[in-house]
């Protein structure tokens, strides 16, 4: 970087939250921390960016507060709750962490710019800002929404620019992107354009959310892990004064920062105008050539595949987060809670009473593919916690394996029913079937609301016969419009009678 603009983070707005009163306004890193607990919630727009500074966030959190202790569980957890009793952070120790090293909070610093790879001036190509900002078409896609394209790359506002910069750091996609040539300590030199994929990509991520921004932030700091305890100190990325060997090992793991902010496997350089204010150019390309070890990411759910082996719970655009309720209150031999669920025990009550999760996700795939953007929050869920009342947490678990268990049902039989006319579908497989779409879309949204009336009212009786009852209605929306042919009708008559007939094997009554 020859640029002489700076963007302090610490001093500089850039971070829009939510006060208390209901408005919408930027805070500088430093202001964050002394109103966190006069602040309702983070306003990012951007799910991905919303992880990603989440995640610097309680790295911060950690420092500032002494939760980056290796401490045993029940001592951590007394720690935490003295910090939600004080009720604010100490700003005292805040300032002294962000002022010890001020050379680290520059974007645009020449030798330590934040979260960024000085040595991409000579060791990677400019890219088209467009490939910074996730909401922007490619250079060679159709335009749609955002009106730019390889001939109109509009500079980005800086503090947009952060934000995109960590969706890349910690959802970045696989694949081709900007080559980097690099020559090791032995005169060989390696120049590529293969990226490997971010440590997020594709998987919904869930954030305990409190009260005010305070409890969130606090709430978020993952419990100590002792697996990644190590004679190599805990460094984020800002905290490093020593680059690391892009041909060489990553850092490794530590708890808390490497877990939270430093297995990131995009490189990249903003370049911004004259004073500071955009972000006209920016190199993106590949951080390592060598994975980083697997990691257990504390904010995901953990499933079991088919062959045995652990994965997170990818993002899916068309699943609600409330089918996923099951799998945070309480551990199966399928699945797992996020690990910053599990250590959320021995809060102060008002603050357990009031938590709920907030989850974020984005649905694409492990190349560069992106489809949906995702948010969704549940209600307080803390008392329904296998640990606090074990009935909740198995009927949710009831309800939501009858509400899949009839939506395959249902699926099956239209299909059936459709098939059973004698159309010729053109090919076969799920999509030749019109009604399943229209079923399912109404299906859903009505179990939905059933799934909550019955856990609010913890009535978990026959959960079969409820679901069906939803299936029943979403098969008549999707067919009614055809059900007056004598044919169409008989076979959706069989397709309803076959459903009924199901939920009352599954659940019989007594005579």
């Amino acid at each position: 970087m020859t640029s002489s603009a700076a963007f302090d983070l610490r001093d500089q707005r850039w971070i829009p939250v939510v006060t208390k009163n209901g408005i919408t306004l930027p805070l500088s890193l430093r202001e964050v921390f002394h109103h966190a607990h006069e602040t309702e919630d983070l306003a990012v727009t951007v799910p991905p960016a919303a992880v990603g500074l989440l995640r610097v966030l309680y790295t911060i959190t950690a420092r500032v507060t002494g939760l980056d202790q290796h401490l045993f569980s029940e001592e951590w957890k007394k720690a935490r709750s003295t910090v939600l009793r004080e009720g604010q952070f100490d700003k005292d120790a805040v300032d002294a962490y962000l002022d010890a090293d001020p050379g680290a909070w520059n974007l645009f610093d020449s030798a330590r710019p934040w979260m960024q790879d000085p040595r991409l001036v000579e060791q990677a190509e400019i890219k088209s800002i467009n490939q910074l900002d996730p909401s922007r078409p490619g250079d060679n896609s159709p335009v749609w929404f955002r009106h730019t394209h390889h001939g109109h790359a509009p500079a980005l506002p800086t503090a947009e620019a952060v934000l995109y910069l960590l969706v890349h750091s910690f959802y970045g996609s696989g694949g081709t992107g900007g080559k980097r040539t690099v020559t090791d300590g032995f005169g060989q030199t390696v120049s590529d354009q293969y990226m490997s994929s971010g440590p997020l990509r594709g998987v919904l991520s869930h954030h305990p959310l409190g009260r005010n921004l305070l409890e969130t932030l606090v709430l978020g700091v993952p419990g100590p892990n002792h697996e990644h305890e190590s004679d190599v100190a805990d460094l984020a990325p800002w905290e490093r004064h020593e680059l690391p060997d892009p041909l060489g090992h990553p850092p490794p793991v530590t708890w808390p920062a490497g877990i939270l902010v430093g297995r990131c496997r995009h490189a990249l350089l903003l370049h911004p105008n004259e004073t500071g204010e955009h972000v006209t150019q920016c190199r993106l390309t590949w951080a390592y050539k060598k994975p980083h070890p697997p990691v257990a990411d504390p904010y995901t759910i953990r499933q079991r595949t088919k062959s045995g082996e652990w994965t997170d719970r990818s993002a899916q655009a068309d699943r609600a987060i409330w089918r996923d309720l099951d799998a945070l209150l309480a551990d199966t031999d399928t699945h797992t809670r996020p690990a910053v669920l599990t250590e959320a025990t021995g809060l102060p009550k008002g603050v357990r009473d009031a938590l709920r999760v907030r989850v974020h996700g984005v649905d694409q795939d492990r190349q560069s593919r992106d489809r949906q953007w995702m948010t969704a929050t549940t209600p307080p869920i803390m008392p329904w916690l296998e640990t606090e009342n074990p009935r909740a947490a198995d009927g949710a678990r009831q309800l939501h394996d009858a509400a899949e268990t009839v939506a395959t049902r249902l699926v099956s039989e239209l299909r059936r029913a459709y098939h059973s006319l004698s159309i010729n579908s053109g090919r076969a497989g799920s999509g030749d079937v019109p009604w399943v779409a229209p079923a399912l879309r109404h299906y859903w949204p009505t179990a939905e609301t059933v799934f909550w009336e019955r856990m609010y009212e913890e009535d978990f009786t026959e959960p079969y016969r409820a679901c069906t009852d939803c299936a029943l209605q979403a098969l008549e929306a999707a067919t009614d419009h055809e059900a007056h042919h004598p044919p169409v009708g008989h076979a959706l008559a069989t397709a309803r009678q076959n459903l009924i007939n199901a939920a009352a094997k599954a659940e019989p009554r007594e005579q």
